[in-house]
């Protein structure tokens, strides 16, 4: 009974999540940063001339992946529990009679959904614009960073979710995670790929269109699997979060 009703749950709780993300100055600031790879794409289709590979390394990977996709996870993966947390009003919603987990994979599903839809959309114009009218290496190209922003929206959005349940300051940590980890010793130290959602992402890239071995430092057989690992943890450690949450009058 309590697992047919959690299931049920999910539609509407995504729903009301995606209410919530859709705030107006967010909603704006993050079309802005999606139309950036696009922006760009028009005036490397106006200068002509174009090369696949300087094209999807210069901006599909190093706007698109490394930085519009971290931006917008961050954004939407704090935000699906943090405005709720930040009022008071979660208790609301745990005190219905609906599993954890079905909450948790609720926000995942709004908040993952959103960043996946925009970022996608974004890489997949951009590609269009560019890289469709150079065969099918562009094709292929466009391909695998589309499927790029898939695997680290679920990734991203998965690890900055878990963290608004653990602190307030989550959109600061997450950030810093972004410019620090990912941004900076992510390359000074090739060693820590294992550890980084973006080389999972080009990992998983490298499986459609290959990439060189300092870009995609990780193969796809092992990237999507520590992909699944990292999701999966992050859902039951946000999970087992929400269990512990105190509602008024005694505790859950």
């Amino acid at each position: 009974m309590m697992f047919t009703r959690s299931v049920a749950a999910v539609p509407l709780i995504v729903r009301v999540t995606l209410r919530q993300l859709m705030g107006r100055r967010r909603t704006v600031l993050l079309l802005l940063l999606a139309a950036i790879p696009i922006l760009l794409a028009v005036v490397f289709w106006a200068a002509g001339q174009v090369d696949v590979h300087d094209f999807a390394s210069g901006v599909l990977d190093a706007v698109g992946v490394t930085l519009l996709l971290p931006i917008v996870a961050v954004l939407f993966g704090t935000a699906a529990f943090g405005a709720e947390i930040e009022d008071g009003t979660v208790v609301y919603l745990l005190a219905k009679p609906i599993s954890r987990w079905a909450i948790v994979a609720a926000k995942l599903v709004g908040a993952a959904g959103m960043t996946a839809f925009l970022t996608m959309a974004s890489v997949f114009v951009a590609g269009a614009i560019v890289l469709a009218p150079l065969g099918e290496d562009g094709a292929a190209a466009t391909r695998a960073f589309v499927a790029a922003m898939a695997v680290g929206s679920i990734c991203y959005v998965s690890l900055f979710l878990v963290l608004s349940l653990f602190t307030r300051r989550a959109l600061l940590i997450g950030l810093i995670y972004v410019l620090v980890w990912e941004g900076a010793l992510s390359n000074l130290l090739p060693g820590i790929a294992n550890l980084s959602i973006r080389q999972y992402s080009v990992g998983v890239a490298n499986a459609f269109w290959q990439m060189k071995p300092d870009e995609a430092r990780l193969s796809p057989s092992t990237a999507l699997p520590l992909a699944i690992v990292l999701v999966v943890v992050a859902l039951a450690l946000a999970t087992w979060r929400l269990m512990r949450f105190e509602l008024p009058g005694g505790s859950d």
